[in-house]
């Protein structure tokens, strides 16, 4: 059976999703979880959060979805072990570093792949259940076919978004808002950019999205044998919660789901299942001031959905009433039993007790999670019983299996101490320059340079022709969801034409890389940024990594030195902001153009045009301003390699000399966040919607 599981940034959230029907819930704590921004838990308020779930027989996963820096590793350790402690029944990770310390700190912890992993393959999904992972989240991204076949090929349970807000960006691959505000989305402090103004020719806001809502298709998810359905938000009133849970326990029940309450409750101009059909062409929607309208009408009808404990458990009681002994009373439910005495009964001087008073008494469970059902009374004549001591025992018993469920439900894990892994000490003798290119013009003139060790480029432009095969690391696309085996089958080919490295961008290309026979190099999509991640990487085969360019470079430099495997970082180029499977030009399916190099482009509120280069699956949005570190030698020597970026009809040559040459950027250029880094503090960077001032935003 599917679960529905529900999100909780409150207490009050917790107890909305826990009343409602939901199965399971996750929730984050003070820091390392991706919604910052939330009211979140501390130590203690999820311990006490645990144990109401487990009364429940709700689970419980905790969130450690955020990429992790190096410094915070000793805070790291402490998170885990103490949310193992609180009995927390999974953890949802995005950092393999962090997974790698998860494991070695409470091995028989279950771990969830967070869907910013970027799973949206068979192979991601084979490699992380090779990694321990006993669930994955998969990307929002995806189409019906598509979760279908990574179900059907890899024996690993998953984890979908059903309802609630939609990236835009292919999860795990954006970098928008840290880029422009300094508020990481990989961090946990996004920002929303994509709710701004950007525009295209007449149309705006073409980076926003409607809701996604695939409440009507929770019975074909089932049974294609989807685990579990995730509701998105965590920054949600207790209200939307419950209309999510209660609309998809609907569906489930093949009841009618109240479509028009969830709606009211909050959407962005109504729902999308865009993705899931591969319809694309109408899934733009900002939060009009209808749509909060709306909402305020709406929520006092979703609080009484959650008014009073969820009806969980059948419960078979019976009570047996003597003389001359205590009353006993046993219950029974999900497998557990427990008994109760009262007092001996008096004889009767006026009224007896009866067996149906008992029943009729005895079976009032209202206000707890259980109810009545097979209910046996014994009583001998003559005696009488208060309907205050049968009230006493039935709280007695109910106390009591809520406890039984309690100590069922909640695991006791072994955590152990563990020593944080030794800086390496690595001494760099010469420093490599890369590049990567985006047409074969480009390529060309790269493998000309002989200033650039090695060169990424696009896998369709190579074939047996291509020269100078051993410079070249093949590239595949971000997305393999709908051409994993068409990748792989290009792959194996350059193998055979004598090309021997590969890009890898995820779990799902390290894997592809080890199928086809190639040595693999790990780009800044992996969001390499601690010693752990670097450490699972070499391990896993992976030769060289271009860091997070979330990282500072002192960071950065640290770490490269203090690591076995190569490292590297983007010194030149248009950093790349998003990555998204609708266009937003076209409004609909990518144009496929990347061979003759996209001209397109969007427009942010200041004007400035953000160039958007369009593959055959997705579209890559990029910075406009070039980041530049060609006059800060110092800075970048302490890395393995340097790698350039070039994209459109850029002078590879000309530029390359500067910064060969350490001389100045004549033009706007961006040092990126090499200097300045991520900041968790709330910037005014959101304004996409249309904020309701009067309330907390539901």
């Amino acid at each position: 059976m599917s679960e529905i599981l529900a999100p909780c940034g409150t207490s009050d959230a917790l107890t909305a999703a826990v009343n409602s029907g939901a199965d399971a819930v996750y929730l984050g704590g003070r820091s390392f979880n991706a919604r910052q921004s939330a009211d979140n838990f501390n130590n203690e308020q999820l311990v006490k959060a645990i144990e109401f779930c487990h009364r429940n027989s709700v689970k419980v996963y905790l969130t450690l979805n955020t990429i992790v820096f190096d410094s915070e590793i000793k805070d790291l350790i402490e998170t885990i072990t103490a949310y193992s402690r609180a009995g927390a029944d999974a953890l949802i990770i995005q950092d393999l570093g962090v997974a790698s310390l998860a494991r070695e700190i409470v091995p028989d912890m279950p771990l969830h792949a967070s869907t910013q992993m970027t799973v949206n393959s068979v192979s991601g999904a084979k490699l992380a259940k090779e990694l321990g992972f006993s669930r994955v989240v998969l990307g929002r991204e995806l189409s019906f076919e598509q979760i279908k076949k990574i179900i059907s090929g890899c024996d690993i349970e998953t984890e979908l978004f059903i309802h609630g807000a939609l990236c835009v960006s292919v999860s795990g691959q954006c970098y928008m808002s840290a880029m422009l505000g300094g508020r990481s989305a990989n961090r946990g402090s996004c920002a929303q950019p994509c709710r701004l103004g950007f525009s295209c020719g007449d149309r705006q806001n073409v980076l926003s999205l409607k809701d996604l809502s695939l409440v009507d298709k929770l019975t074909a998810l089932r049974d294609i044998g989807v685990t579990s359905f995730k509701i998105e938000g965590r920054m949600k009133r207790p209200e939307y919660v419950a209309a999510a849970v209660n609309a998809c326990r609907a569906a489930l029940d093949g009841k009618n789901p109240d479509i028009s309450l969830l709606r009211d409750v909050f959407s962005r101009s109504g729902f999308t299942d865009g993705y899931y059909t591969g319809d694309m062409n109408d899934m733009q929607g900002i939060r009009t001031k209808d749509d909060v309208g709306a909402s305020m009408h709406a929520v006092s009808k979703a609080k009484n959905l959650y008014s009073a404990p969820y009806k969980r458990y059948k419960t078979d009681i019976s009570v047996n009433i003597a003389a001359n002994k205590p009353i006993f009373a046993a219950a029974s439910v999900d497998g557990l039993t427990v008994t109760a005495e009262g007092k001996i009964p008096e004889k009767a001087l006026s009224r007896e007790i009866t067996e149906q008073t008992v029943i009729n008494q005895i079976g009032k469970l209202g206000g707890t999670a259980f109810y009545a059902g097979n209910i046996v009374v014994s009583a001998e004549p003559g005696l009488s019983v208060s309907l205050s001591e049968l009230n006493e025992l039935r709280r007695n018993l109910t106390d009591k299996l809520a406890k039984a469920l309690l100590e069922k439900n909640t695991r006791n894990y072994k955590c152990n101490n563990i020593d944080i892994l030794p800086r390496f000490q690595k001494t760099i003798s010469r420093q490599e320059l890369r590049c990567s290119v985006y047409n074969a013009e480009q390529l060309d003139i790269a493998l000309s340079e002989k200033a650039f060790s090695l060169i990424y480029a696009p896998m369709e432009l190579l074939d047996a022709k291509t020269p100078d095969k051993n410079r070249i690391i093949a590239v595949p696309p971000v997305f393999l969801g709908d051409c994993e085996e068409k990748t792989l089958a290009g792959l194996s080919e350059l193998k055979r034409y004598g090309f021997e490295k590969t890009a890898v961008h995820t779990l799902s290309h390290i894997m592809l890389a080890r199928r086809a026979g190639m040595s693999a190099y790990g780009t800044f999509r992996l969001n390499a940024a601690n010693r752990y991640t670097l450490s699972e990487l070499l391990a896993l085969g992976v030769r060289d990594a271009v860091l997070s360019p979330e990282l500072t470079l002192h960071a950065g430099k640290e770490l490269c030195l203090g690591s076995q495997i190569s490292c590297g970082v983007i010194a030149y180029g248009s950093l790349p902001l998003m990555l998204t499977r609708r266009c937003p030009i076209k409004d609909g399916r990518p144009c496929g153009s990347i061979k003759r190099g996209c001209p397109h482009f969007i427009t942010d509120r200041y004007g400035k045009k953000m160039p958007c280069i369009c593959s055959d699956n997705a579209v890559e949005i990029l910075n406009p301003d070039r980041l530049y570190l060609g006059d800060k030698p110092e800075d970048t020597a302490g890395f393995d390699f340097l790698l350039m970026n070039f994209t459109d009809e850029e002078d590879i040559v000309g530029i390359t000399k500067s910064f060969i040459s350490h001389s100045e950027c004549k033009v706007g250029f961006t040092r990126g966040l090499y200097y300045k880094g991520t900041s968790d503090i709330k910037k005014n960077l959101s304004g996409g919607d249309y904020e309701d001032k009067s309330k907390k935003a539901p």
